[in-house]
């Protein structure tokens, strides 16, 4: 599959973490991921994080007086990172890390959206492969989701620069959803923030598919995890709970209903 048909797709996940080795053992016995070493010249080895579909993330290790708590960030594939650099900053975006290479594998960049939302844009060094990591299989991630206090900027902009095709506005909870396809995918989701939930920094957020969100949710406590949302139903899609990792990151359980 060439790289211009791929254009917008989540094509990689890191995560920012305080405790590389305490979030090794977590997710791998979480979610039965396959961990493996990856050589990347003239840098330390990768530790890569597989699930069904294969390699889709690794772990980068933050220094324990980072401002930020631990956390996962999306990469989202680019034709060309320079230019998708430079079209974010036109659409109100900010380039907070600029582009570098990591070798063997393409280039890379970190763009905040214009709510302050942080994202990497990514290209491969090769063309061809297929780059769309969403899945559906159990340790995969199926869904993306950015909550916002008002969607107006943002909606816009992620549709010029990726290309991302937004629904009309579905009520949700007291707040509207903007459901959005990639190559005719759905994928993901802005929704904006509930009058009943609390204000918090804007996150692009992962759904891990599960068989049974409740015991996955005893399955996160018992390896030292938290379940800061309980299980809460989806009518008519599924079920999902929001953990909290041992070393503080946050994402979603996601079961679909059967």
């Amino acid at each position: 599959m060439v790289l211009n048909d791929q254009i917008g797709t989540f094509c990689w996940w890191s995560l920012m973490t305080k405790d590389v080795s305490k979030a090794n053992d977590f997710y791998r016995q979480l979610f039965d991921w396959h961990l493996s070493e990856m050589e990347i010249p003239e840098q330390d080895n990768a530790t890569i994080y597989a699930a069904g579909k294969g390699g889709f993330s690794n772990p980068v290790s933050l220094e324990n007086d980072f401002p930020a708590p631990s956390h996962w960030i999306t990469y989202i594939t680019v034709a060309n990172v320079d230019e998708a650099c430079h079209r974010a900053e036109e659409l109100g975006g900010k380039v907070c890390v600029p582009t570098f290479e990591i070798p063997t594998v393409g280039q890379t960049a970190v763009i905040n959206d214009p709510i302050g939302s942080a994202f990497h844009v990514f290209t491969p060094e090769k063309d061809g492969g297929d780059l769309n990591m969403i899945g559906n299989g159990p340790g995969e991630i199926c869904w993306m989701e950015l909550l916002v206090d008002d969607p107006t900027p943002v909606l816009p902009f992620y549709s010029e620069l990726f290309g991302w095709k937004f629904s009309a506005p579905m009520p949700m909870n007291g707040g509207d959803y903007f459901s959005f396809k990639v190559n005719g995918e759905d994928v993901g989701g802005i929704m904006k923030r509930p009058p009943n939930v609390p204000k918090m920094p804007p996150l692009w957020m992962s759904y891990f598919s599960v068989p049974s969100v409740d015991e996955w949710s005893d399955k996160v406590q018992s390896l030292g995890g938290k379940i800061v949302m309980p299980k809460t139903e989806i009518p008519e899609t599924g079920y999902f709970a929001c953990m909290e990792d041992p070393t503080g990151a946050y994402s979603y359980l996601f079961e679909l209903s059967s």
